[in-house]
């Protein structure tokens, strides 16, 4: 099973889309909760993407910058696998900024 982060919008003349979607194993959640972005991750649904990009930043900036973080998940992952994750939702954040969020 994997956690998935979409980005959704609409228009008034439209029905909802999907403009971003990325998946990543659920064994990251210790390294989201010691990087500060657990919440923007798993409890933003409903929110604007720009809401996030704070917290997302914050996040990739402390994984690209310690390598001892890789303590905290499962010898299976990496923390190159969780940082492509993350800079991959921040880009989404950034570009579709009034975009809503959807977990699952």
């Amino acid at each position: 099973m994997s956690f998935v982060f979409r980005l959704w919008s609409q228009d008034e003349e439209s029905e909802p889309a999907i403009v971003f979607e990325d998946s990543t194993s659920p064994g990251f959640v210790p390294l989201w909760e010691a990087v500060g972005c657990y919440d923007a991750l798993y409890n933003s649904d409903g929110k604007r993407a720009r809401e996030l990009s704070r917290d997302i930043a914050y996040g990739v900036d402390r994984i690209a910058g310690d390598d001892r973080l890789a303590g905290v998940i499962p010898s299976s992952l990496s923390l190159g696998e969780a940082l492509r994750f993350l800079e991959n939702v921040l880009r989404g954040c950034v570009t579709q900024a009034n975009a809503r969020v959807a977990t699952s």
